[in-house]
């Protein structure tokens, strides 16, 4: 169980600080079940209420920094996430936001900033939908990785960027 001060990652709200553990209010005392009551990083004026019972099945520790390091440096290598065209693009980018695993969310990451590429080499822009879901990804990515290397997440987008721009867009 986690106490309050703890941090970890939830699903995809991303790194949480457990600010209280308690019975909400909001059950107005029609129940003694526990809550985490926690802070997302990504919107420090949030409040998530997750109850304590199964909670560890949704939630996981955050990445170490020496595991945020090897991102970076290993970013060139990496072998990105081709994003498939249409309906089956949106399945397959939900999936890996989702399950918000950082090598995976890097991967997406590259893949649509790719895919971004080749769209603006034809003189077309990236589909909307996919637009919105890099802001997702690159989102919990990037404050989970500042979190681990103590960076500002601008500066930890700034790394990221400059690496996949300096990558050849075609393999």
């Amino acid at each position: 169980m986690l106490k309050r001060g703890d941090v970890a990652v939830y699903g995809n709200h991303g790194v949480c600080q457990v600010k209280e553990v308690l019975v909400p209010p909001f059950l107005d005392g029609q129940s003694e079940k526990l809550y985490y009551m926690m802070s997302p990083a990504t919107d420090r004026n949030g409040v998530l209420y997750v109850p304590v019972e199964g909670a560890e099945d949704k939630m996981r520790t955050v990445i170490s920094k020496k595991h945020a390091q090897e991102l970076l440096a290993e970013l060139d290598e990496m072998e990105e996430i081709e994003v498939q065209s249409g309906k089956r693009a949106e399945a397959q980018i939900v999936s890996v936001i989702k399950e918000n695993k950082t090598d995976d969310m890097m991967r997406l990451v590259k893949g649509l900033h790719k895919a971004r590429a080749k769209r603006a080499m034809e003189g077309k822009k990236l589909a909307s939908m996919n637009e919105r879901h890099l802001m997702t990804a690159e989102k919990l990515l990037y404050s989970e990785m500042a979190f681990s290397l103590k960076k500002d997440v601008s500066v930890v987008k700034e790394q990221v960027m400059k690496k996949l721009t300096s990558l050849p867009l075609y393999a």
